[in-house]
C-alpha cells in the first residue's frame, strides 16, 4: 500500500511495486498481518516519514507480522520461522529488515496477534524503563489508557512490578478493562480534580514515571502530577505538540521531560532496543501476558476504512489488517 496524490489530495491505494532485496545481514519476511497506527494518518499528512520504493513512492505501516522466507545460512532466525517486527513500509506482501530485528511469535501467537503488540512493545518498553528508567515499586501514570499503546503501558509497567499504575482517560467506559490489564485506579484527565486525585493515590508524592500520549494540553498538568525527580517521557502527541511549561516547577520538582522516537535512532540504536525489551519481556510474550487486545481485524484492501476508524477513535485495542489471502 502506497501513497499517490490525487487532485483532493493524498490518499493510500494499492500497487505493484519491485520486491524488497534481502542484502547480508537481513531477512526477507513474507508478511500475513500488520497493524494501523495513528502515525500513518501524519504520513498522509507528510508529518511523518516512513519508507520509500526506489521508484519514489511512500509505502505505509510501520509493523508487520509474518514468516522469514530467507535469511543469511546460519543466521538465528530460520527459514519458516515465524515473526514480528517494527519496519517502515511494514503494509506490503514482503519485506526486508535488519535480521536483528524480528522477534519469535509464540506458537500460542496468530500473525494479527503479533502485528498488533509490536510497536507497542517496544514504544511503551523504551518509554518506561530506557528513557524513565523504571525501577520495580515505581508509581507510573500512563494518559490515553484505553489506547491500544496505553493499554501496552499498563501492562507492562504490571509485568515490570510497579508500585501503583495510575490510568489517565476522558471517558470511565473502559475502566473494567484498564484494571484487569494492571491499572490501580482509573482517573478522568480531564477532572478539574485530576491533580489533586493522583497526588492523593500516590500519597502526595506524585507518580515517579508520566507515560504522555497527549502532548501539549497535559503539560501542565503532567507536572504537577510527577514525583519529586519525576520523569516525564513525551511518547505522542495526540493532543498537539505545544503547552505552557512552567520551569520553576521543573526546577523546583528537579523534573526530567524526556522525549522518545524511533524516526532519528541508527539501526545499531534499534537493535540494542529489541535486545533490552526481549530480555525483560520475553516471558510474559511467551505467557501471553502482553498480548495486544484486537479490536477488529479487516482485509488490508479495506485500508481506508481501518485508518477512518482509528481517526475517529471507534475502537478499544489495535486495528489490525489481514495482508494478501492469509
Amino acid at each position: 500500500m502506497v501513497i499517490t496524490t490525487t487532485e483532493s489530495g493524498p490518499t493510500i491505494e494499492q500497487q505493484d511495486i519491485d520486491e524488497p532485496q534481502r542484502t547480508a545481514g537481513q531477512v526477507l519476511i513474507e508478511v500475513h498481518a500488520a497493524s494501523v497506527n495513528r502515525a500513518d494518518l501524519a504520513v498522509l499528512a507528510g508529518t511523518h516519514g516512513t519508507s520509500r520504493t526506489g521508484a519514489g513512492a511512500t509505502v505505509v505501516g510501520l509493523d508487520a507480522a509474518g514468516t522469514v522466507i530467507d535469511a543469511d545460512p546460519g543466521a538465528e532466525l530460520k527459514v519458516g520461522q515465524r515473526v514480528m517486527t517494527m519496519v517502515n513500509g511494514g503494509l506490503a506482501e514482503r519485506v526486508v529488515v535488519d535480521e536483528r530485528m524480528p522477534i519469535p511469535l509464540p506458537d500460542s501467537w496468530s500473525f494479527e496477534d503479533g502485528a498488533a503488540a509490536v510497536l507497542a512493545l517496544m514504544t511503551e518498553h523504551n518509554a518506561i524503563r530506557t528513557a524513565g528508567r523504571f525501577v520495580p515499586g515505581n508509581s507510573v501514570m500512563v494518559n490515553a489508557a484505553n489506547s491500544g499503546v496505553g493499554q501496552m503501558g499498563i501492562r507492562i509497567a504490571k509485568h515490570l512490578g510497579a508500585g501503583r499504575i495510575i490510568a489517565g482517560v476522558r471517558s470511565h467506559k473502559d475502566d473494567a478493562l484498564l484494571k484487569e490489564l494492571g491499572a490501580d485506579v482509573v482517573l478522568r484527565t480531564d477532572s478539574r480534580f485530576f491533580v489533586r486525585n493522583v497526588l492523593d493515590v500516590t500519597q502526595g508524592q506524585g507518580a515517579d514515571i508520566v507515560v504522555d500520549h497527549v502532548g501539549g494540553p497535559c503539560l501542565a498538568d503532567n507536572l504537577r502530577i510527577a514525583a519529586l525527580r519525576g520523569r516525564i517521557i513525551s511518547v505522542g502527541r495526540l493532543g498537539g505538540p505545544q503547552g505552557p511549561l512552567d520551569l520553576e516547577a521543573v526546577a523546583l520538582r528537579r523534573l526530567e521531560i524526556i522525549g522518545v522516537t524511533f524516526r532519528t535512532r541508527d539501526q545499531e540504536e534499534k537493535a540494542l532496543l529489541v535486545h533490552e525489551m526481549r530480555k525483560e519481556l520475553d516471558s510474559g510474550i511467551s505467557s501471553g501476558a502482553l498480548k495486544a487486545r484486537i479490536d477488529r481485524v479487516l482485509p488490508w484492501t479495506d485500508v481506508h476504512a481501518a485508518q477512518a476508524v482509528v481517526s475517529t477513535n471507534g475502537h478499544l485495542g489495535k486495528v489490525v489488517l489481514k495482508i494478501g489471502g492469509q
